[in-house]
This record gives structure tokens, C-alpha cells and sequence, in this order.
């Protein structure tokens, strides 16, 4: 009877691990544009995230950052040069005014995941970004935007929602409110949670250090 106490124990706390666990797998996910439409992926394992971007033309891996969440640092890869730069982040972007930020309470399903609304609006820079953030341990994600440090307000914006913690954007919609229209649209089109071989972190052996 022990024996089998003990069992039923271990197994209950393999699972409490398991789903305390933070996202490994591939995300991927489309951003379009007035002018352009661009395929990104991530691939997550541990400290270790690679996100490659993928030209709609071309077809292929254009451009991939090597990003260390342990370090805060970040290579660049250059796949047709075959080179690599070490990356700084930069300038946090500055926000003109201040957002208005509001959890609707709305929600809806994306990719068989369920999805909170999130809506932030400021008046003085003519933009409004509506978020559908869904929970599933991606604890990498807010990280990584701090890393990479992009300018874009649905990078810049997404940083002002609060409880959102190991949350995704499975889709982001940013609108001109000067026009009512909209700029910039990204969704989430995959999610494979699986496990991720460590070489999708590491530089290539023939690529060579871009020297300025």
C-alpha cells in the first residue's frame, strides 16, 4: 500500500513540474503591412530563443537572431553571407503622451487556444494596438521584445499591459486613428509544442564574425 502511496505521489509531482514547465516548441506567425507581408518563427528551448524571418518572395530564412534570455544578448545571422554580428539592443523607444490601457473581457479562440482582448489607445501618437494575449507558459516572449527592442508600436505598446505574464499575442492589430485604418496586422498561424534540437541555437561552423 506504500508502494503504491509513494507512486501515485511521484507521478502527481511529475506532473506539477511538467506543467510548470515553460513553452518549448516552434511558433509561427504572419505580419502584414500596407506594403508587405513577412512570415516570422520562433523557436524556444529554455534560455535559448532563434526567430527567423522569412521573405514572402524569396520563400526562405532571410535573416535569424540567436538570442541567450540568460545573458540579454543576441546574434544576428546573415543566411545568403554567411556571417554573424553580435547585436546590442539599443534605445528603449520613448512614448509620446500616455496610453490608455483596458482589458475588455472579451475573448475569442485562435489556433484552438483561448485568447483575452487587450486594448491599448493613445490619442497623442494617433494609434491604437488590440491584443489577443493567450496563456500557455510562453514566459520567453516579453523578454525577447525587450531584447530585440524593436520600434514598432505593437512592440512598444504590448509593454504597457500589466498581468500578462507568460502570455503570447496570438494576433495584434494596430489602427491609424487619424485614418481609421488599419497598419499593421500579426497572427499567430502555428503552434507545435515539441522539443527543439539545441544546434537551431548555435552559428553555423562556416559562418564568419562580421567585422565593421
Amino acid at each position: 500500500m506504500k508502494k503504491i502511496f509513494l507512486s501515485a505521489l511521484f507521478g502527481f509531482a511529475a506532473m506539477l513540474i511538467a506543467s510548470a514547465q515553460s513553452f518549448e516548441g516552434v511558433i509561427e506567425f504572419k505580419k502584414q503591412t500596407t506594403t508587405d507581408t513577412v512570415i516570422y518563427v520562433y523557436y524556444v528551448k529554455g534560455d535559448k530563443v532563434r526567430l527567423d524571418e522569412i521573405g514572402n518572395k524569396s520563400k526562405k530564412v532571410e535573416g535569424s537572431f540567436l538570442i541567450d534570455l540568460k545573458t540579454s544578448s543576441m546574434v544576428a545571422l546573415s543566411h545568403d553571407r554567411k556571417m554573424y554580428i553580435e547585436q546590442a539592443s539599443g534605445t528603449p523607444a520613448t512614448i509620446v503622451g500616455k496610453p490608455e490601457v483596458k482589458k475588455t473581457g472579451n475573448v475569442k479562440t485562435i489556433q484552438g487556444t483561448k485568447c483575452s482582448e487587450y486594448v491599448v489607445k493613445n490619442p497623442d501618437e494617433k494609434a491604437q494596438v488590440t491584443y489577443w494575449m493567450a496563456a500557455g507558459k510562453y514566459d520567453f516572449f516579453f523578454k525577447v521584445i525587450k531584447i530585440l527592442n524593436r520600434k514598432d508600436k505593437s512592440a512598444v505598446y504590448i509593454q504597457q499591459l500589466t498581468g500578462v505574464d507568460g502570455m503570447f499575442p496570438f494576433l495584434s492589430i494596430e489602427m491609424n486613428l487619424e485614418t481609421n485604418t488599419e497598419a499593421t496586422k500579426m497572427e499567430v498561424t502555428k503552434v507545435d509544442k515539441k522539443t527543439v534540437d539545441a544546434s537551431k541555437f548555435e552559428i553555423p561552423k562556416d559562418y564568419q564574425k562580421f567585422q565593421k
